[in-house]
C-alpha cells in the first residue's frame, strides 16, 4: 500500500505537468480573414500574437524576451518591434 505522501506527491506533479500543456485560447475573431490561414494578428498583449484560420484566431506567445511585430508579423526583439510604448523603437527595414 502506498503512502498518503507519496499518493500527494503524485497527484501535485500531475496538476504541475498539466499547466505546461494548456491549450491555447480559440475563438471567432471578425479581424480574421474567412479564407485565410495562418494569418497572424497582433493581440493587445505585446507578448503575444493571433494565428487565424478560417475567421478562427488563437492566442499564441512570443519566446521569452519577444514581442510582436505586427508590421513583419513576427516576434522579435522589443526595441525592433515597436509594440511598446514605454520602449524606445529603432525598427529594422
Amino acid at each position: 500500500m502506498k503512502s498518503p505522501f507519496a499518493l500527494l506527491l503524485v497527484l501535485l506533479v500531475t496538476i504541475i505537468a498539466s499547466f505546461g500543456t494548456a491549450q491555447a485560447a480559440c475563438g471567432p475573431n471578425p479581424r480574421c480573414p474567412a479564407d485565410a490561414s495562418n494569418y497572424l494578428l497582433p493581440h493587445p498583449d505585446c507578448t503575444q500574437y493571433y494565428v487565424c484560420n478560417q475567421g478562427t484566431a488563437c492566442e499564441q506567445s512570443c519566446p521569452v524576451g519577444q514581442h510582436f511585430n505586427s508590421y513583419h508579423r513576427q516576434c522579435e526583439a522589443p526595441e525592433t518591434a515597436c509594440c511598446d510604448i514605454f520602449i524606445p523603437c529603432n525598427p529594422t527595414a
